[in-house]
């Protein structure tokens, strides 16, 4: 079992805590889009790294270590950051290469000091069963079980003390390059979708104290119940269309209005509409809107309306990024053509 105070971890003077996870964001963010200027070191995949090849690199830097040498000098510290403060403190070197040699030695204590659990570690571990999942590449599901399962266990531990939930699961999220909130909710979103509530409602039930926008769980507990309480799943979708009405969350919106389609309420479904349409920015927001206005009409067999729309979205710019107008035509006969 981990067992990590997020309060008492030790604070240190030169290494941030968060720099395995800027390189981890580096490194997913080139995955995404290879034509970022990056060093190649900054993008590594240090987990492939042989061992001999990492001690190797270490050797250029004066940093001498066999295993066993490592874990005998690696017995005084708590984590890879207070070693790395140590090792590279008198060493005079460049900001490239002294962050160079803390991945490197980062990686050392990740695979030999197995029994020494620090934040850092545990997150690095979190983001890289993220990444996994979210390309589709997990091997085994019992990985990223076991990672959201020590999360909660982390988690738990330092609200037995009396901290507080939010702040907490803040202070874990600062180690990671993904968002801890968006991805529990995607996961839980897939276990629902997958038919598999008993497990979806022990996460809500786990997690729901520590994030700090409860009405997308909400969302996820109304989906939940559309299975097994209809008369609560009302209750709660009323409640949450209440709140999206002053809230003016457009993503939140845009779910909720998803989940609205699903219920075949075409009046709180255009009430949304209305509201949500102010809240448009940008091109890509209007094309989100506009397929979930065409899977609205696509449900409700309004097949003139639902051509027109899909002219629409055949027609536009798709400048994702690019500014949308309050009165764009598009989206004026958008809203004229649904209602």
């Amino acid at each position: 079992m981990l067992f990590i105070k997020t309060k008492h971890l030790p604070k240190s003077a030169k290494m941030d805590l968060q720099k395995r996870a800027l390189y981890n964001s580096l490194r997913m963010n080139w995955l995404l889009d290879p034509t970022l200027q990056v060093a190649s070191w900054q993008v590594e995949n240090y987990r492939e790294m042989s061992l001999p090849l990492i001690l190797g690199y270490l050797e250029k830097y004066q940093l001498n270590f066999t295993k066993e040498s490592f874990s005998v000098f690696a017995e005084e510290f708590d984590s890879p950051e207070e070693l790395a403060d140590e090792l590279l403190s008198e060493l005079n070197l460049t900001p490239e290469d002294e962050d160079r040699a803390y991945l490197l030695i980062f990686e050392l204590w990740r695979r030999i000091e197995t029994d020494k659990p620090c934040l850092s570690v545990f997150c690095d571990e979190l983001d890289h069963q993220i990444f996994l999942y979210d390309r589709r590449q997990t091997q085994n599901t019992e990985d990223i079980e076991d990672a959201i399962s020590n999360l909660q266990v982390i988690l738990n531990q330092n609200t037995d003390g009396g901290g507080d939930p939010i702040e907490i699961l803040k202070s874990v999220n600062k180690g990671c390059a993904n968002d801890i909130e968006t991805f529990l909710y995607d996961f839980t979103n897939e276990q629902i979708e997958n038919l598999n509530y008993s497990y979806a409602t022990e996460l809500i039930d786990s997690f729901i104290e520590f994030v700090s926008d409860t009405k997308w769980f909400d969302l996820l507990q109304v989906r939940i119940l559309q299975n097994m309480d209809r008369e609560g799943a009302d209750t709660l979708m009323q409640q949450l269309f209440e709140e999206a009405q002053s809230d003016e969350d457009l993503q939140f919106n845009l779910e909720l209005l998803y989940e609205i389609i699903q219920k075949d309420d075409p009046e709180t479904f255009l009430q949304l509409l209305d509201n949500t349409a102010g809240l448009l920015e940008v091109e890509e927001d209007f094309l989100d809107f506009l397929v979930i206005c065409i899977d609205y009409c696509s449900r409700n067999d309004r097949e003139k309306e639902e051509k027109i729309l899909r002219t629409i979205g055949e027609s536009r710019n798709h400048d994702l990024s690019a500014p949308l107008k309050k009165n764009d035509p598009d989206l004026l006969i958008l809203l004229n053509t649904v209602r």
